[in-house]
């Protein structure tokens, strides 16, 4: 039987990616694998060298240099679910063409959050206790989204477009409701910029019987990373391990068969499209997925780099057209329950 690792996703943020890509050509560039890549800087989870094997459920899995790429993405995979905290912050964009002349950029962004040992098939059988958001921004698309998942109770609440204003790192904050204590006005947004929700206005919430019935809802599970289905069958060019002295650090990236690797992927941003954007979709289909993995030498994964290059046709008014999106991201982890900024109870008694 073939080992697979079944990774979750942000879904709503890459949906919203492709729906601005009305009148971009079906050809883009593919991204080169190099082992040249950097490793990101560990702006959270910096501390991860000193965490204690008790802080993972059974100890934390090591890894070493006798292993290959694949088996020790499977460790770090392991580690993450069964830490006993993670957090998992994705900070990513899309650089866009439209029409051959307009450019569009959008920010996608998200933050999950688990205290708890988690489960890779998204059950929350361990009953972990989840905080998680999806946020995403141009001047075509604005979405901010927000879960919380108890043992015993599964809550999304949501911002109206109109709401949302997103400022880049390094704008300056302008236009906030007064007596807003979160931010002065005139204060530069930070290293992942800063999202403002008019009078903090999250109108739209839902509550559900269960996780499965939040999961349909949304055609999105907050309990998991993404919704890849890799193997080592399906690696078509890969970076074998290579340790990194200066920052105790393993780094290896791998490129995979991007249809093979994407089916059930495929399957839930086709309803993602269809049933919540009511876009006719055809021909989905991904034209490549990379991964750049950095794993502490402690077994314990740093961050992933994300490439996702893929085309669609949209059918709107009986025309269709093609589309085209490349979607780029990094991934950083931590497992301290006290990383700044990312304490799960703060942002479940703000929610």
């Amino acid at each position: 039987m073939k080992k697979k690792i079944l990774i979750s996703t942000v879904l709503v943020i890459m949906i919203l990616s492709m729906s601005l890509m009305l009148f971009a050509g079906c050809k883009t560039k593919l991204y080169e694998l190099t082992k040249d890549f950097a490793i990101p800087k560990a702006n959270i989870g910096a501390g991860t060298m000193s965490l204690t094997d008790d802080a993972v459920e059974g100890g934390i899995k090591g890894i070493n240099n006798s292993m290959s790429a694949f088996e020790m993405l499977q460790v770090g995979m392991e580690n993450f679910y069964n830490a006993k905290y993670a957090i998992n912050e994705y900070n990513g964009g899309v650089n866009m063409t439209l029409a051959g002349a307009i450019k569009v950029d959008q920010a996608v962004q998200s933050t999950k959050i688990r205290n708890g040992v988690g489960d890779a098939d998204g059950n929350n059988a361990n009953s972990a206790t989840y905080f998680a958001d999806n946020k995403s921004y141009s001047s075509f698309a604005k979405i901010y989204e927000k879960f919380v998942i108890t043992p015993d109770s599964w809550t999304r609440k949501a911002a109206a477009k109109g709401d949302i204003t997103f400022y880049k790192p390094g704008d300056k904050i302008r236009n906030v409701t007064p007596g807003d204590t979160s931010v002065s006005k005139n204060d530069r947004a930070g290293r992942l910029g800063y999202w403002y929700i008019d009078g903090n206005r999250f109108n739209t919430r839902s509550t559900y019987d269960s996780l499965s019935e939040l999961v349909t809802a949304n055609s999105n599970n907050p309990s998991i990373l993404w919704m890849y289905e890799l193997s080592a069958d399906n690696i078509q060019k890969k970076i074998d391990p290579i340790y990194v002295e200066s920052e105790k650090s393993y780094k290896f990236a791998f490129d995979f068969k991007p249809m093979e690797s994407t089916e059930k992927y495929r399957q839930v941003m086709l309803k993602q499209l269809e049933s919540n954007a009511g876009m006719p979709i055809e021909n989905l289909g991904f034209n490549q997925l990379v991964l750049e993995v950095v794993m502490w030498e402690n077994g314990m994964i740093r961050s992933i780099n994300v490439v996702e290059n893929y085309q669609m046709k949209m059918v709107l008014s009986g025309i269709k057209i093609n589309s085209a999106v490349v979607l780029t991201a990094t991934q950083l982890f931590s497992y301290n329950p006290s990383e700044a900024g990312y304490v799960i109870a703060d942002h479940i008694a703000k929610f």
